[in-house]
């Protein structure tokens, strides 16, 4: 099989030849350090292009995905031309969604919410992100066009924006106010996410009104959990966000007919898992094993005829950062709850990050392309 029909028939619920592998999506990046040292290890002499897609890793590199034998290509929004970030006078540097971040202890955390002390009548007057934006789309459908007709991978579309309307609501207002919003001021909330939709559709449209007809799937990325629970209960999800997200769902399928809906949430969502697949969704990760309520084997069992499934490698504690044997067992654990009739896509839960050794990059992966072979023998 080729990369992209192994990938088609997991995704129809099908069994391939063996499971397929991902890499460079939009939670399976390499971060710099580990990178590196594989651009070491390797003796390449040039890196790979620097697309500053993630926070996480800034290359994207399809030299170490034919190394892994990974199955993917995976078009990444471009940045817009006419918007530079900016710093107030308080410090803190201003993004084009208006809120502004620090550096503290080496990571980058959000400082300043412009939406803090609004009132529903200031959300219009807030300087939204400009959609239609040339550098956002220079030489995508040249790019997917090319893979599409000239390579056998399965092609993809990252993410538009980092976040959606869960996310980006309490970089806006504040963490604390956006959730108290739903219980205290359920019109401002309301309005909120509505216009975060809109907007959010708008540039997604615009993103892939272009490349939409060559796609596989689309992915968005949201969190919705936390370790030992759901961040909203799913009363509070299907007031408010649920409606949303199946609209932004929909419209995104208009643009890119053929493609499935793929979406990351970190944490503990299983109670939420029968509202995604009522909004939509067709394939989801990460599958965070060590949240509660995440049981690969149950998720399986439970959702497994109506979701497919990407990832679920533990990179917590032990898993794949662990020893070399555990970080092999990990992958086959994931491989053996996951893999048997198809419906299941090899990845990290999220990225590759610097406490993954290199030699556990590499043996998961063996895993998957060595012992994934169907049908998947279970122990």
């Amino acid at each position: 099989m080729t990369g992209r029909q192994r990938v088609e028939a997991a995704i129809n619920h099908r069994e391939p030849d063996r499971v397929p592998i991902d890499l460079w999506g939009s939670t399976s990046r390499l971060c710099n350090e580990l990178y590196f040292k594989i651009v070491e290890k390797e003796g390449w002499k040039e890196l790979g292009p620097c697309v500053k897609a993630s926070r996480s890793g800034d290359y994207v590199d399809y030299r170490v995905s034919d190394l892994i034998g990974a199955d993917f290509r995976h078009t990444n929004i471009g940045h817009p031309r006419n918007f530079r970030r900016t710093t107030n006078e308080r410090g803190d540097l201003i993004n084009e969604w208006g809120w502004g971040t620090r550096e503290i202890a080496g990571s980058s955390v959000v400082s300043y919410n412009p939406l803090a002390g609004a009132e529903a009548s200031d959300i219009d007057k807030h300087p939204w992100p400009l959609v239609e934006d040339p550098g956002r789309i220079e030489g995508l459908e040249e790019q997917v066009r090319d893979w599409h007709e000239h390579s056998d991978y399965f092609i993809t579309a990252t993410t538009a924006v980092s976040g959606l309307m869960i996310d980006i609501g309490p970089y806006l207002r504040g963490f604390e106010q956006f959730f108290v919003d739903l219980y205290l001021d359920p019109p401002f909330a309301h309005k909120l996410i509505g216009k975060m939709t809109d907007v959010i559709i708008e540039l997604y449209t615009y993103y892939l009104t272009p490349i939409g007809k060559y796609l596989g799937w689309v992915e968005f990325s949201s969190d919705h959990g936390m370790q030992d629970r759901a961040l909203v209960s799913p009363e509070l999800y299907r007031k408010f966000f649920k409606k949303p997200y199946a609209r932004l769902f929909a419209e995104v399928r208009k643009v890119a007919p053929n493609a499935k809906i793929w979406m990351h949430s970190c944490g503990s969502v299983r109670e939420l898992i029968p509202d995604f697949i009522d909004m939509g969704l067709d394939i989801l990760n990460s599958l965070q094993p060590r949240a509660a309520g995440m049981d690969s084997r149950e998720l399986k069992r439970e959702f497994g005829s109506e979701l497919v499934f990407h990832g679920g490698l533990d990179i917590q504690q032990g898993g794949i950062t662990g020893s070399l044997a555990q970080a092999q067992a990990e992958a086959w654990e994931r491989i053996e709850a996951f893999a048997p009739g198809g419906g299941y896509i090899f990845a990290p839960s999220n990225h590759y990050m610097s406490d993954v050794p290199m030699e556990n990059f590499f043996a998961v992966n063996n895993v998957a392309r060595e012992r994934g072979l169907y049908p998947i023998r279970r122990n």
